[in-house]
């Protein structure tokens, strides 16, 4: 299972390779219409990303008006973050924090766990306490935003590669290829990427573990920690879960 130790190391690195197989540019154009609808639809102001990694909402929310805020368990994705946030001249605190001894007297309208975040998580002991620490943090009527990979859309199908990402340009390029591993208590992630510099290539392989959790489970566990008026949608324009039977999963509940 991930202690926290094994993901520390395997944030540690990956950190200088996570932004560049996650572009900040598609990313923008896929993610801030359903953003700017969904908080400005609900009245938020402001947002805590509860897992944000190398600050990648922190910042878009930030450049889009919001009150943004952001935690992480590793310390390398922090000083990621912040290096990030410092470059685009944003002040918004990002720190070092494990979400299930989150502990804040300050309230937000909105909490987040994206990118395939909250499976980090294993046993619902845990999930819980991530779960019930978003919602302690939220104000009334606040809401919480979940996206991760719809692992009964996985498993049902058993995908050993999902679609590879390249990119090159004159004298650089970067290639990533992933193959996944199933068992029944946990998904593995073999992350192969391929660095080219100058004509200099760097092979690495990183490996990550996550928790499958399954679309009743998460609804079960949410509700348990208090959250409710809970839609599910499997990508970004909302459309309702299982219409198309995609790989994601993303859940919108209130407090």
């Amino acid at each position: 299972m991930n202690e926290p130790d094994s993901l520390q190391r395997f944030y540690s690195g990956f950190a200088d390779k996570y932004d560049l197989f996650m572009s900040w540019d598609k990313r923008i154009k896929k993610e801030r219409r359903f953003f700017k609808y969904l908080l400005d639809t609900n009245g938020v102001s402001s947002v805590l990303d509860c897992f944000c990694g190398t600050g990648f909402h922190v910042s878009m929310l930030s450049e889009m008006g919001y009150e943004a805020e952001g935690i992480d368990i590793s310390p390398v994705m922090v000083w990621k973050a912040k290096r990030n946030l410092e470059k685009r001249a944003f002040k918004a605190s990002v720190r070092v924090c494990d979400v299930k001894e989150l502990e804040t007297e300050k309230k937000y309208d909105c909490v987040l766990s994206m990118g395939n975040s909250l499976p980090h998580e294993f046993g619902d002991e845990n999930l819980l306490k991530a779960l019930k620490n978003m919602y302690g943090t939220l104000n009334p009527g606040g809401i919480c935003v979940i996206h991760m990979q719809n692992y009964d859309r996985l498993y049902e199908d058993r995908e050993r590669f999902i679609p590879s990402i390249y990119r090159r340009t004159q004298d650089e390029s970067e290639t990533f290829i992933f193959a996944i591993d199933y068992y029944d208590d946990k998904v593995v992630f073999n992350i192969l990427s391929i660095i080219e510099r100058k004509g200099m290539p760097r092979f690495d392989v990183d490996v990550v573990e996550y928790n499958p959790i399954g679309e009743s489970r998460l609804k079960g566990l949410m509700s348990e920690a208090g959250f409710g008026d809970m839609k599910l949608y499997e990508d970004f324009r909302m459309t309702p879960l299982g219409r198309y039977s995609t790989y994601d999963l993303i859940a919108v509940a209130k407090k």
